[in-house]
């Protein structure tokens, strides 16, 4: 792996680290990891140092990792925190969540690249992979995991395990099949599947498979 200076580029501006940082998140889903150079993504985020990669993120296997964080934490850093005061209901507590889930990873400030970037990486999981799904990914179901075991105290682990699944992947069915649904249903129709519209969709829809109430009439 070629060496850069590690001192800071004299040419860059402040805002030099989130620009390379962004148009790396864009190359390596494109390119992937071994398809992508770091002078990629310099010419992407317009610096014409490549030693600027080398001085903010020390490699590129580092600015990768960064990455694909970035691309994991920019819909789900908006998600509501995971406190609800004492005495609230589970079965609001798992509503608020799935709620939240499915209006941020149909939020409009989801790129498509970041989802790109996390799909190509964790079908085939290498170390950075790994590493998100232990410190980021795991965290959110171990979330869920608990709401149904509030819910559902009989039921062992892996029954429980496979329910979270099913939850978390009616939301990101509607965000990857997106063009799919389109196409199937129509652009009309697809037009009113707005986010709140499909998170009462799929908060009911999962109430109901687990022999729940309802917490209210979908939206139209």
């Amino acid at each position: 792996m070629a060496e850069f200076e590690t001192r800071q580029p004299e040419t860059e501006t402040p805002d030099t680290r989130a620009r390379l940082l962004e148009a790396a998140g864009q190359v390596f889903a494109e390119a992937g990891f071994d398809g992508t150079s770091v002078r990629d993504v310099c010419e992407r985020a317009g610096v014409k140092n490549v030693g600027a990669v080398n001085y903010y993120f020390r490699s590129k296997e580092n600015l990768y990792e960064e990455a694909l964080r970035n691309a994991f934490q920019c819909p789900f850093t908006r998600l509501p925190a995971p406190h609800w005061p004492e005495g609230t209901p589970p079965l609001v507590k798992l509503h608020d969540f799935i709620r939240g889930m499915i209006l941020h990873i149909l939020g409009d400030g989801v790129q498509p690249w970041q989802m790109t970037l996390l799909m190509r990486e964790l079908q085939k999981p290498g170390p950075a992979g790994e590493r998100l799904v232990r410190d980021m990914i795991r965290p959110i179901n171990e979330i869920l995991w608990g709401l149904l075991r509030e819910i559902l105290p009989a039921v062992d682990e892996r029954r429980l395990h496979l329910i979270g699944f099913s939850i978390v992947g009616q939301c990101f069915y509607h965000r990857f099949a997106r063009p799919v649904i389109r196409l199937v249903v129509g652009q009309e129709e697809h037009a009113s599947y707005d986010a709140r519209v499909l998170a009462e969709h799929i908060v009911n829809f999962s109430l109901a498979a687990l022999g729940l109430a309802r917490l209210g009439e979908e939206s139209s």
